[in-house]
């Protein structure tokens, strides 16, 4: 029976690791993986940034707080509301108790402890970024999903009577169709032709649901256990939301259209979910209401979604006949959320850089190249997740952007913030 503070430990971060490979034969100093792991869930999420930090040279607590800070930043500044010099002394406390690190003439070390697990990190999370952001690996979620969601969704569509819901779990079941030959295109490097094919059955798709709808207005029948339909389509719909931020982050990591493709698909399930609640919500008022629309409220859903698939359908095919060089863009929220994640991080710098005074053009790109290209965290280029520009290109765009929205004055070939800064850390610059 595990006690209490096994069951603390089990965390996702121990289960993750012991999905991965290894051999008991490569430990040295832990006495298995199981004692290291345990060690590890014991540390701040943070602090396996500062092991890696540690395994280039010994630092010292200025240094490490200058780590952490950079660390938080480039994570989001909400992130450092919670974090300040106590908490960090207080984790290396305690990391110096688990006997991961050291301290020697006010520097910190990592014990043959800590370096071993150094050592486990630079391998595993290459291995794992690998697997998790590979196009094998969401190509198969996706078919798990679609086959699972359409199977829900048709079964809850023929209890409950909902046009909606039948529309979207039909559409559910094409997608797993071309979510198959994804992977083939994927797997026989024939990605385009899948893509093809994407757009052909969502053109298909499109279809079968604006039958759906006619029939539902032909022959209406009233919806029954709605409320559980509804509840049902909003779970389904996000879980669609979830797996449209995977696919379109790995399509874009990976440049695979075909991914990409998916995502803008799943996208439209997402919003598609809600107009079948809200279309199944607005058919049970029905009974009994001198509002005839009401009753063909959830048909009307169906042919909404008729429309979005076709929207989608038309901005992929512009985007196929582009030429093979060129860079293909894909609409998704995603992307919009990124690129306004990025302007507040970079805004947020700049203000800093700009608080104690003016600076030309020049000054800033060596600061810019400093912090955002040399200074970059271990852990990030590991796992090649977060902003890591490779020149100070990104900041003359962003210059441009700030000066003409009138956060940021140029006077002289000099820039300065044109007021001072009021928005709290974290806050997106619109």
């Amino acid at each position: 029976m595990m006690d209490r503070s096994e069951r603390k430990h089990k965390t996702p971060r121990s289960i993750v690791r012991r999905l991965l490979p290894h051999s008991a034969d490569e430990m040295k100093h832990w006495e298995s993986f199981g004692v290291m792991h345990e060690v590890m869930d014991k540390l701040e999420g943070y602090f396996t940034a500062l092991i890696l930090e540690l395994a280039e040279k010994p630092l010292s607590f200025d240094e490490l707080y200058e780590s952490a800070e950079r660390l938080h930043e480039r994570l989001g500044a909400h992130h450092r509301e919670k974090f300040s010099r106590g908490k960090l002394a207080s984790d290396l406390e305690a990391a110096v108790g688990y006997g991961v690190i050291e301290k020697k003439c006010e520097a910190y070390n990592l014990t043959p402890g800590g370096a071993e697990i150094a050592e486990h990190l630079q391998r595993m999370i290459p291995l794992f970024m690998g697997k998790f952001f590979s196009s094998r690996t969401v190509c198969i979620t996706s078919i798990v999903v679609h086959i699972l969601l359409s199977f829900v969704k048709l079964i809850f569509a023929a209890v409950s009577g909902s046009a909606g819901l039948v529309a979207d779990g039909i559409d559910n079941s094409v997608d797993t169709v071309s979510s198959v030959l994804v992977w083939l295109g994927v797997k026989f490097n024939r990605e385009k032709a899948a893509s093809i094919f994407i757009v052909i059955m969502m053109f298909v798709s499109a279809g079968c649901v604006a039958l759906a709808g006619y029939n539902k207005i032909i022959n209406p029948e009233p919806i029954t256990e709605g409320i559980t339909a509804a509840v049902v389509s909003f779970l389904c719909g996000v879980m669609m939301l979830v797996l449209s931020i995977y696919q379109y982050a790995i399509g874009k990591r990976n440049s695979s259209f075909a991914i990409m493709c998916q995502a803008v698909d799943s996208r439209n399930h997402f919003f598609v979910s809600l107009l079948v609640c809200a279309g199944i919500i607005l058919g049970r008022f029905e009974q009994g209401s001198p509002a005839l629309w009401l009753y063909y409220a959830d048909a009307a859903a169906s042919l909404v979604i008729c429309l979005l698939i076709l929207k989608s359908v038309i901005e992929l095919v512009i985007e196929l006949a582009k030429s093979p060089g060129e860079e293909k863009r894909v609409s998704h929220f995603w992307s919009t959320t990124q690129e306004r994640m990025k302007r507040s991080l970079i805004f947020e710098w700049l203000s800093k850089e700009l608080d104690a005074g003016a600076l030309d053009e020049k000054a800033l790109e060596a600061r810019f190249s400093k912090h955002f290209c040399e200074d970059t965290p271990k852990i990030m280029a590991l796992s090649g997740l977060g902003y890591r520009p490779e020149n100070s290109e990104d900041l003359h765009g962003y210059l441009e952007l700030f000066v003409k929205r009138g956060i940021v004055r140029l006077d002289g070939g000099k820039y300065a913030l044109a007021k001072p800064v009021t928005h709290k850390p974290g806050t997106v610059v619109t």
